[in-house]
């Protein structure tokens, strides 16, 4: 899915005094282990999210099989214990904690074609001032 389409059902999605601060897509890998349980169609446990960086917290847009949204998750600032952000060429490493002990690992996009939404550095610092990063 392209960013414009992406943006405008982000937008529509966004609570009345919360405004958009930056978006991104990003991928949630296979699980090895599960490759070796059912071979290549482990690929198909990979999930795809655009993330939204507002300014009250994120918001978390998966997509389904076929690129379409799914349900929306909003995590405010204070729900989100700590974020690890690692270095990477085209992908930048992510690894969410939130205060119930879940994590999330993610791959964000820094690279691509024009039409994929990537991570900026003003999203990627404006998520570095309102969450704890780990080192």
């Amino acid at each position: 899915m392209d960013k414009e389409k992406a943006k405008e059902h982000i937008s529509k999605y966004l609570e009345m005094n919360d405004s958009l601060i930056g978006f991104f897509f990003a991928t949630q890998p296979f699980k090895m282990w599960l490759f070796f349980l059912i071979g290549p169609l482990a690929f198909l446990s990979m999930r795809y999210y655009f993330i939204a960086v507002s300014e009250q917290g994120l918001y978390f847009f998966r997509l389904n099989f076929w690129g379409k949204f799914l349900p929306a998750d909003f995590f405010a600032y204070n729900e989100i214990a700590s974020v690890k952000i690692g270095k990477g060429f085209t992908q930048r490493p992510m690894k969410f904690t939130f205060e119930n002990n879940r994590k999330l690992a993610i791959k964000a996009q820094l690279k691509g074609l024009e039409k994929v939404a990537k991570l900026t550095h003003e999203t990627q610092s404006y998520l570095e001032s309102h969450v704890q990063v780990v080192k």
